[in-house]
């Protein structure tokens, strides 16, 4: 994902989906900054983060203020995921 692009992030396994957006990807970091107010995300929790080229699963590392860091375990590029699903049939 490019920098400061727009991703849509949920708790697993049953959160609801937010539109934040995407500050940094280092590595296997991704730091996000979600809307003023947003709750509910505490470090350890997993999470989904999809953006427009990649789906991202972690676990939150920190969470302060409107400021989120997710410890990227798992990327799929969806380019590619589309790719195998339509050879499928």
């Amino acid at each position: 994902m490019s920098s400061r692009s727009l991703v849509t992030l949920r708790s697993l396994l049953d959160g609801e989906y937010l539109e934040s957006i995407e500050a940094a990807l280092e590595g296997n970091l991704l730091r996000l900054t979600l809307p003023d107010g947003h709750t509910g995300f505490k470090p350890g929790a997993l999470a989904e983060v999809t953006g427009e080229s990649a789906l991202y699963l972690g676990v939150v590392r920190q969470y302060s203020g409107s400021t989120m860091e997710v410890l990227v375990e798992h990327s799929l590029d969806l380019t590619r995921l589309a790719s195998v699903r339509d050879s499928w049939g």
